[in-house]
């Protein structure tokens, strides 16, 4: 049995640690815990959003809690697993507490917990390499807790970069409607400059997000700032600008086509789960599962009455 809790303890502490360095260190890498933690938390919200809308706004606060904790459980109990068999034989503890009740599993996840958080709790490690593997199992609870806040800023730029696309994009549709004016037949040669911005943005805000997954599971709940409702009419917009005819028109509805497909095809594979074959069948999707009303230069679909796929 020793051999056994060590094993799994050694396996859920490089479980968690290889999912940290996924999540937080590696720069194209995702961890496949935190992945899954996530979509688990939105779907359960997903559904519940069914009948009350607003508590979707609770999933991506809700998931990122629920992905640092199954972190530090993780590490909590590998810890304690490796500190189980020795309980009894490698630890000492202070007069008035009795070692002979002091050697099943609550008691090794006291001790891990105490060197997790870095506090005393009355027993302390005979030999060298226990106290060596406390020593670093503070270092990690340490730095689990600042990398956790630095993850949790790092986000929050991309949730404003997101909607600060969405609302761009929600504005200049708008302001076609109000004054019936068509941008690319009224608006003389600055609306290549528009567009153009738009693809850089859209493209900064696919590159932040394939970083910071975890801003998927964040739902905006106003339909000036969903991306998902407007990403629709962007989608137009470069289709609109290439048929314009104007070679710098065309130029910039190109890119930004160009930036809309690898934001969908984004969507498809790492949050979707869909075909990534059909752009506006992924459009449908995104819209409908962040339930968000599809802007369309000409009109508007409510979520509701959201079809499985626009024409």
């Amino acid at each position: 049995m020793a051999v056994a809790f060590t094993l799994i303890g050694i396996a859920l502490c490089l479980v968690a640690l290889l999912d940290i360095f996924q999540t937080l260190f590696h720069p194209a890498g995702r961890g496949a815990m935190s992945d899954w933690t996530a979509r688990v938390v939105w779907k359960c919200f997903r559904k519940v959003a069914n009948i009350y809308p607003g508590v979707l706004t609770y999933a991506g606060p809700v998931g990122i809690l629920s992905i640092i904790s199954s972190w530090a459980l993780c590490t909590l109990v590998g810890f304690a697993l490796l500190y189980l068999p020795h309980m009894g034989s490698q630890f000492v503890f202070d007069p008035g507490i009795n070692p002979a009740n002091h050697r099943g599993f609550w008691e090794a996840i006291n001790s891990s917990m105490g060197a997790l958080i870095t506090l005393g709790q009355g027993m302390g490690p005979k030999s060298a390499w226990l106290g060596l593997l406390r020593g670093m199992e503070a270092i990690i609870g340490f730095g689990l807790l600042t990398a956790s806040v630095s993850w949790l800023l790092s986000i929050y730029p991309v949730l404003e970069a997101r909607r600060s696309v969405a609302q761009r994009a929600s504005l200049l549709h708008d302001a076609e409607l109000r004054n019936d004016i068509d941008m690319f037949r009224d608006s003389g040669d600055k609306v290549h400059d528009w567009v153009m911005g738009l693809a850089a943005d859209l493209s900064s805000l696919r590159n932040q997000m394939a970083q910071f997954p975890i801003s998927f599971y964040f739902y905006v709940g106003e339909p000036q700032t969903s991306l998902s409702g407007t990403l629709p009419y962007l989608n137009e917009l470069a289709d609109r600008a290439v048929a314009s005819g104007m070679p710098a028109n065309r130029l910039a509805g190109t890119a930004l086509g160009g930036a809309v497909e690898d934001f969908v095809k984004l969507l498809a594979e790492v949050f979707l789960r869909i075909p990534e074959k059909d752009k506006n069948t992924i459009l449908t999707a995104y819209a409908r599962e962040q339930m968000s009303d599809m802007i369309l230069h000409e009109q508007t679909i409510p979520y509701r009455q959201n079809p499985s796929r626009v024409a």
